[in-house]
């Protein structure tokens, strides 16, 4: 009975050092050592280098999209300036197209003042008036071309060879010319 009673206390005792597994009561029949099943090291040392492989493998994945990121960042980008370049060029053909309507408004305009301004000096020419004749001729000649001009160039010499009624003519055919190829 001593020997029963000396294993009891030693086994209340915390620092007897008998080391006790826990107790695990096994239906209320009888108290049971606890089965504690530790992994063993090469077991831990195999889940370890699995884990590791699939972080690489999605490290890998991951490096592989963001790659595919920046080569599409890239596409875009040069989307975005072939587009920009794009925008400029049509904006730079529009605005070229607008000055040259402007121009050709212009030039009619031009071309419909000169021809009023020799209907006008041919109804002076008509009262055998030739003031402010010439000041009208220099600005068809720097205003029409062609058939026209040489009209008015016509006109100007039967001017200084004192014809009015030819420079008369020669003003309305030019103007007549003027009408018909005016821009």
């Amino acid at each position: 009975m001593n020997s029963t009673l000396l294993v009891f206390v030693l086994a209340a005792a915390p620092d007897a050092g008998v080391v006790s597994k826990p107790l695990v009561a096994d239906a209320g029949i009888a108290p049971v050592a606890a089965r504690v099943t530790e992994p063993s090291p090469g077991l831990e040392l195999e889940r370890l280098r699995k884990r590791v492989a699939e972080l690489e493998a999605r490290t890998t994945e991951l490096e592989r999209q963001a790659k595919q990121l920046d080569a599409l960042t890239k596409k875009l980008d040069q989307t975005n300036d072939d587009l920009a370049a794009f925008k400029k060029e049509v904006n730079e053909r529009e605005d070229a197209r607008r000055e040259s309507e402007r121009r050709v408004v212009e030039q009619k305009q031009r071309h419909e003042a000169v021809s009023r301004s020799l209907v006008t000096v041919d109804e002076q020419l008509s009262r055998g008036s030739t003031a402010s004749v010439n000041e009208a001729l220099r600005a068809a000649e720097a205003t029409y071309t062609g058939t026209a001009l040489q009209y008015v160039q016509s006109a100007r010499a039967s001017l200084a060879n004192g014809d009015l009624a030819t420079a008369r003519k020669y003003l309305l055919l030019a103007v007549l010319e003027a009408q018909a190829t005016r821009p």
